[in-house]
């Protein structure tokens, strides 16, 4: 007798090959879902790397003084603003080498003139600009993979209130995102993400007029 397929085994292996048939959309589908979050996450990244480096510039470009990032005086709150002896406010502890402010008593830049001069970047309030930064992809040249083509990241830098009782024990603050019409001690850095069929994201963060301490160095 010669070996063959039966009826019913010819039917199971039909059948287990339409699954594997129906199952490949799915797949597909999946695929493309895996691109798209790991494109969104690299977005995401992109976007929080931008405004961590924005961070690492100085709050005003009138901070410096001898090479040391001071405090400004400002339009906010009366509570910070410099005490009677003339270099600290409330908090700063008394020392020379401690946070203070300019002898002078710089002030901050007006909100009119928040965004960048000439040209350098110098201060966080440079990257205030309607001009978007853009990521941008190669496109790919089949409709099967999941592709954005290009992502703007929109930085603006606005004053945001700055009131409190800072001299109450238990001090209670509540960020704002309502840009303040003078000069306070408190900036808001926001970054807006729009993408090509994309629902739009916005990450925020706040930077502070609080100056720096000097390093302590040992005389020898």
């Amino acid at each position: 007798m010669r070996s063959a397929a039966s009826m019913l085994e010819l039917i199971v292996a039909i059948v287990v090959m339409g699954i594997a048939v129906m199952t490949l959309p799915m797949l597909l589908t999946q695929t493309q879902n895996n691109n798209a979050y790991t494109m969104q996450q690299e977005v995401i990244l992109a976007a929080r790397t931008k405004l961590g480096d924005t961070l690492t510039y100085r709050w005003d470009e009138n901070s410096i003084q001898n090479d040391t990032v001071r405090v400004l005086t400002t339009d906010g709150d009366s509570d910070l603003n410099v005490s009677s002896d003339g270099i600290r406010r409330i908090g700063h502890v008394k020392g020379d080498k401690r946070r203070k402010f300019f002898t002078d008593l710089n002030a901050s830049t007006s909100p009119a003139n928040l965004g960048p001069d000439s040209g350098d970047l110098d201060d966080i309030d440079d990257f205030n600009s309607a001009t978007p930064s853009q990521l941008q992809l190669p496109a790919q040249n089949t409709n099967l993979d999941y592709h954005f083509k290009d992502f703007n990241l929109t930085t603006s830098v606005v004053y945001v209130s700055d009131t409190a009782n800072y001299n109450a024990n238990d001090i209670n603050f509540v960020f704002g995102t309502t840009a303040s019409g003078t000069s306070t001690n408190i900036k808001l850095l926001t970054l807006s993400v729009t993408g090509n069929n994309e629902t739009p994201f916005t990450l925020r963060t706040y930077s502070c007029n609080i100056g720096e301490s000097t390093l302590l160095r040992k005389a020898y």
